[in-house]
């Protein structure tokens, strides 16, 4: 049912290779960013990217709030915040070099004088800091943005100084050993992305967590849209107990879903009880799933759980037997967008 053959026969384009390859990404991406310089050091800065390429600046960013305490804001839009001006650092993150809204918000921040570094394997974004000299990760192309995620999150963190990079090393090593248990060459019994696949297979996965792992639970939900071809949502706690869950108390429909709850073995522990009782709630009304996140720093768990989302969603789509590479609605979006 999951085993290598079934893989190999619906990801026809190497998705699974690609998931593989997660460590080996971080590490490039990294060199790459660390070749340029801490240019985010002791400064403030702005991520501007869509899809893909931005959510690998919003791990980074809620990562360096829960540990440092730092702000790091993604802007996924056409335009700026006024707030961002002159002599501000703008890194303008494009996989294609071709995504409207992120080079819109990039010549916005090139009129409005900011200092911009670009991430990206070509294109328009390429040709732009080329000619105007800035500072660019020029990351390998090929590969969907979604794909990606290794070289752009270790090319972000490279610009955070040595300690930032230390810390990206470290728990790559982490990625790396859990990823064996994940490969399609591991039985479902032993694999714990396969075992999730078979839990959730035909109903739609909505994934609740707190705030630090907000942009974790949403990449799940995209991988998911974009490799599965199915709808799923990102919940996050507390506000979702502030509303969502009167429709899981109310709704008759709520066993077609699948809860999967997002766990830290070091989340405070009002969140732990949050998160406790909102499933003891929501459990008589839809089986719930749970996640607890395994490595021994907070960026290991984050980056092993986004990795264990990852392969989830591609044996979903292996049981669902269909390609997860294809997004062929979003490529017609694009079109039409850029004909009007």
């Amino acid at each position: 049912m999951l085993g290598e053959g079934a893989v190999r026969r619906v990801d026809r384009n190497g998705i699974a290779r690609d998931l593989a390859a997660l460590p080996d990404q971080l590490e490039k991406g990294l060199g790459l960013g660390t070749d340029l310089g801490p240019l985010a050091v002791g400064r403030g800065a702005t991520i501007v990217g869509m899809g893909g390429s931005a959510i690998a600046g919003e791990v980074l960013g809620a990562w360096l709030s829960s540990e440092r305490g730092r702000t790091l804001p993604v802007v996924k839009d056409s335009h700026l915040p006024a707030t961002v001006g002159d002599g501000d650092l703008v890194i303008a993150v494009s996989h294609s070099g071709n995504t409207l809204e992120t080079l819109s918000a990039t010549r916005e921040a090139v009129a409005r004088g900011c200092d911009i570094v670009g991430v990206a394997s070509g294109g328009t974004l390429k040709d732009l800091c080329r000619a105007r000299g800035y500072p660019l990760a020029l990351i390998p192309g090929g590969l969907m943005p979604r794909a990606a995620f290794g070289y752009v999150f270790g090319a972000l963190a490279g610009l955070f100084g040595p300690e930032t990079a230390a810390e990206v090393r470290g728990a790559t090593t982490v990625v790396r050993k859990r990823g064996a248990a994940l490969a399609p060459a591991v039985a479902v019994p032993q694999n714990p992305a396969k075992k999730l696949a078979v839990s959730i297979k035909g109903r739609t996965p909505i994934v609740h967590a707190t705030a630090t792992y907000a942009p974790i639970a949403r990449r799940w939900q995209s991988e998911f849209n974009e490799n599965a071809k199915i709808l799923a949502w990102a919940s996050i706690l507390p506000e979702a107990d502030h509303n969502e869950l009167v429709g899981w108390a109310e709704d008759p429909a709520a066993k077609r879903f699948a809860p999967i709850f997002l766990r830290d073995a070091a989340e405070p522990e009002d969140h732990a009880r949050m998160l406790d009782v909102t499933r003891d709630l929501i459990k008589g009304k839809a089986k719930t799933e749970v996640v607890r996140a395994e490595g021994p720093t907070l960026l290991s768990r984050m980056l092993t759980t986004l990795q264990l989302g990852d392969w989830t969603s591609l044996y979903l789509a292996v049981l669902r037997k269909v390609d997860p590479t294809p997004v062929s609605v979003i490529r017609k979006l694009k079109q039409r967008l850029a004909k009007d």
